[in-house]
């Protein structure tokens, strides 16, 4: 399938170049709350479940602390099964972390299980009409397909303006994001 055989591509050239944006952009984080959109400010104050970087993905916790000064209850997601949504279990900054699948860092297993009204999402590479390439696992287009079936919800990914590219060939099952923010703008669905 071709359009397999081109994002499998376009991901590994994004996961490698991605590394090296992360080492050019050490302030890229803190910049991401300058681009935020104003139309999800609502969904802030809610449940907001965030990630923990890996492999030179862009650190949201500095997006996410000033969500928390907001009011917004934060969370982490967790691999519930291989072909299972993502769950998100309730963090604040300073938690305790154990190790989970793929050796990301999760909150303890006694913290609540929250349902977000705003999910932000890793990505290995973007355009403008807001669909991503993850790690190829689905987690996050199987993630927002069963929040988005039982109620609102927005994704805004978050991403090194060096990640985006002009088009993803995205197919049936892909999950276009709400939002793409990055260090330099924001674009949104539709572009």
């Amino acid at each position: 399938m071709l359009s397999g055989w081109r994002k499998n591509r376009l991901r590994r050239r994004a996961l490698a170049s991605r590394i090296e944006l992360a080492q050019a952009s050490p302030g890229a984080s803190r910049a991401l709350i300058d681009h935020f959109p104003d139309a999800v400010w609502p969904a802030v104050h809610t449940v907001v479940a965030g990630y923990w970087p890996v492999r030179g993905e862009i650190d949201p916790r500095p997006l996410m602390e000033t969500f928390m000064l907001e009011q917004a209850q934060l969370a982490l997601p967790l691999v519930a099964g291989k072909d299972a949504p993502l769950q998100f279990r309730a963090w604040s900054p300073g938690d305790t972390l154990e190790t989970g699948a793929f050796g990301i860092d999760v909150p303890d297993a006694r913290k609540p299980l929250l349902v977000p009204a705003l999910v932000l999402v890793p990505l290995a590479v973007f355009d403008r009409k807001c669909h991503r390439i993850g790690y190829g696992a689905g987690f996050y287009d199987r993630t927002l397909s069963a929040l988005r079936a039982t109620g609102p919800v927005v994704a805004v990914g978050l991403a090194y303006e060096g990640q985006r590219t002009s088009q993803i060939p995205a197919g049936h099952h892909d999950v276009a994001l709400d939002y793409v923010v990055t260090e330099q703008a924001c674009y949104a669905a539709g572009g």
